[in-house]
């Protein structure tokens, strides 16, 4: 059918807001920092299908695990069986889309005239859901079976509310289980809200209006991609990146590597160069890496496409079974991000030399987690998790210096405010400052990194999950190499000594974490940045003079 565009331009305004109203309520209902501060999460909608409309919240990349999410729980429950005031419940990497177990998703569906349209659906992490370890994701994990419980699809909700059942299950395999389904409850609330308004969407404008115009914004993106892409030179372009090492054998680095084949308006991203599945964690799911992959173009091409399943579209991939990012059951994914962010980097390295105009260098590429299980909260006295995500810092682009201390690929991910931490955790904050010369020197420098360190004031269960220790970020068209990320432990009365990417171990009370953070990578040669930005850095902090000195080409003088 032939849409009005103002009648279509509305619609899509308003399927935003409904996006938007379910990220808010998702985040303000949250009960964990992870959520509620971090925001590691995000609501949205599909159709009927599984096909992404829009996805409310900063982790846009959780858009394309909304399609396995929603086919998953078709597989199980035919849509014809379903009623109004369903949730159902996964966290099944394998079988749900999540990218790893801690992640659980939730997906409502919405119904006209009996059948079901659309699904409000929401992917958030969760602080513990058992496995090995506090956080659920350890570094001894061999296996899927080792991050902590796994749901399959299963109702969660019917009209006369939570299933029992599934929240006793839940409650008797976390060490946290009122913070766990409380952000879980909140999540189906989420979802809920987000069926509602679309059902009342449909009352409003109807099904073919409504529907046609889903049809359409996925088209539109479709084409817009492919416009993007065909604009490009054809050609093929390679980039790869490494990781310290795969979870157990620590003596190799593992390599990711992509091949980007551009033919007129199609972009073909080959991987079959990455290597094989690890036995350890640092494995991520193919979703996953088709997600991020496809975030990446959007990035190098125009950000403001929205990630929907006419993006997905628009993409070819080459991703052999049996990789570090196609693993097969049961392998552990517990520590995928650092993987995926690697994987974002190298297809932003490769197609950025198509548009070198949107070309931007790699963020730092220290990104992770640390989990820290106590026996008594600061606040409620009873066991409870410090969940943190790792931030790390954008690269430089052609215009611009990097964003420090922003999340990469999941830009609105903020890291927790001490504030937060000091009143839930028997923790202190003791630094949290710019780490200097951390960044990747450039024409336009890379964001700096930071420094956090922690001091535990009782004895505590601490996962470390990071990654770069020893495989630095890297710098484009002559910028330079941020230095490696570090994380050092000191116990009491003794001095410092770094830890691996990946460690679970017990701290006794007045031990101290300190985790340095990489900054991006630098685009551009160094001595051609302007000598008062230079300068300006030196009185920020930013830069030492003698790196002013060395690597800009300031002289003593100037300082």
């Amino acid at each position: 059918m032939s849409l009005d565009p103002i009648t279509s331009e509305v619609v899509l305004s308003r399927l935003r807001e409904i996006t938007a109203s379910m990220a808010h309520a998702l985040f303000h209902s949250g009960y964990s920092p992870i959520l509620r501060e971090s925001q590691d999460g995000t609501a949205g909608l599909t159709d009927g299908t599984g096909r992404v409309i829009m996805v409310g919240g900063g982790l846009q990349y959780h858009s394309l695990l909304y399609t396995q999410a929603v086919t998953g729980v078709l597989e199980r429950y035919p849509a014809e069986k379903m009623r109004e005031g369903d949730s159902f419940v996964s966290n099944d990497p394998y079988k749900a889309g999540n990218s790893h177990v801690p992640d659980m998703v939730v997906a409502t569906p919405a119904f006209h005239e009996g059948k079901v349209v659309a699904f409000g659906v929401s992917v958030a992490h969760k602080a513990d859901v058992g496995g090995l370890v506090p956080g659920s994701s350890g570094a001894g994990a061999r296996e899927i079976f080792h991050d902590g419980i796994l749901l399959p699809p299963v109702r969660f909700t019917t009209a006369e509310g939570v299933l029992p059942e599934v929240e006793a299950i839940l409650r008797n395999n976390s060490r946290i289980p009122d913070v766990v389904l409380g952000d879980l409850r909140g999540q189906a609330g989420a979802t809920r809200l987000g069926a509602i308004r679309f059902q009342e969407l449909l009352e409003e404008y109807g099904a073919d209006t409504l529907l046609g115009t889903i049809d359409e914004l996925m088209t539109r993106t479709t084409a817009r991609v492919r416009a993007e892409i065909a604009s490009w030179p054809d050609g093929e372009f390679e980039a790869e990146g490494f990781l310290d090492h795969d979870g157990v054998d620590r003596s190799k680095p593992v390599r990711i590597h992509v091949r980007a084949i551009k033919a007129g308006d199609r972009l073909t991203l080959d991987f079959s160069g990455t290597d094989p599945q690890a036995p350890g964690p640092m494995n991520t799911t193919r979703v996953t890496a088709r997600a991020v992959s496809t975030q990446a173009v959007l990035a190098a091409s125009d950000p403001s496409i929205p990630m929907n399943a006419g993006a997905f579209e628009a993409v070819d991939f080459h991703i052999p079974p049996g990789l570090i990012i196609s693993p097969q059951f049961p392998a552990t994914v517990n520590h995928y991000f650092p993987t995926s962010h690697l994987v974002y980097n190298c297809v932003l390295a490769a197609i950025g030399k198509f548009n070198p105009h949107r070309a931007v260098a790699p963020s730092g590429l220290g990104t992770g987690a640390i989990a820290v299980g106590y026996k008594q909260s600061r606040s409620a006295g009873r066991p409870t998790v410090q969940y943190e995500i790792m931030i790390t810092s954008l690269g430089g682009t052609s215009d611009h210096d990097g964003a420090a201390i922003v999340m990469p690929v999941n830009h609105f991910a903020p890291g927790t405010p001490v504030e937060i931490l000091e009143t839930e955790y028997p923790v202190a904050v003791r630094r949290y400052e710019i780490w200097r010369d951390s960044a990747g020197a450039g024409r336009w420098r890379g964001g700096t990194g930071f420094v956090r360190e922690y001091e535990f004031l009782t004895d505590c269960m601490l996962t470390i999950r990071s990654a770069n220790h020893r495989q630095a970020s890297w710098g484009l068209n002559g910028g330079g190499r941020p230095p490696t990320s570090r994380t050092t432990i000191q116990n009491p009365g003794e001095d410092p000594s770094d830890a691996d990417i990946l460690e679970s171990r017990p701290l006794t009370s007045g031990a101290r974490l300190a985790v340095y953070r990489s900054g991006g990578g630098g685009y551009g040669d160094p001595r051609e940045r302007p000598a008062d930005l230079v300068r300006q850095d030196v009185e920020d902090g930013y830069v030492s003079r003698e790196q002013a000195r060395e690597v800009y080409g300031l002289a003593d003088h100037e300082n």
